[in-house]
């Protein structure tokens, strides 16, 4: 079944479970939301890297493919879950559609938004 982006109560779930067991590790470790953050980041390079610049102000390799830390923090958590777990529409024939797995979103919304208390936290 396919979810849609506006489905919240599946991606608020998955995201959920796995930032619980992230808080969890806070709990006992002060450094795993920043482990959590910095393997967030090296996802987001891993796979699309290549093309886009993933850290704020980076200039992105690819000069027409925009900066993802830019457009992936600008997203509700449930647009971002979504597209992270579905794979973000390809925009052209050459890029690939990536399919995120549940721990990997967790990770990658955590570098975008580490603890901050101002969004909403999944």
């Amino acid at each position: 079944m396919r979810r849609t982006p506006y489905s919240t109560s599946q991606g608020a779930a998955r995201i959920g479970a796995c930032a619980a067991a992230l808080l969890m590790a806070v709990a006992t470790s002060g450094s795993a939301l920043a482990d959590a953050a910095s393997e967030g980041k090296a996802v987001l390079e891993r796979n699309c890297g290549r093309c886009h610049g993933v850290a704020a102000g980076a200039q992105s390799p690819l000069s027409k493919a925009p900066n993802l830390w830019t457009v992936l923090r600008s997203y509700p958590v449930e647009r971002l879950d979504f597209e992270l777990a579905e794979g973000i529409g390809s925009r052209h024939a050459d890029m690939p559609q990536i399919q995120f797995a549940d721990e990997d979103i967790t990770r990658i919304y955590y570098y975008l938004h580490g603890d901050d208390e101002a969004r909403p936290r999944p």
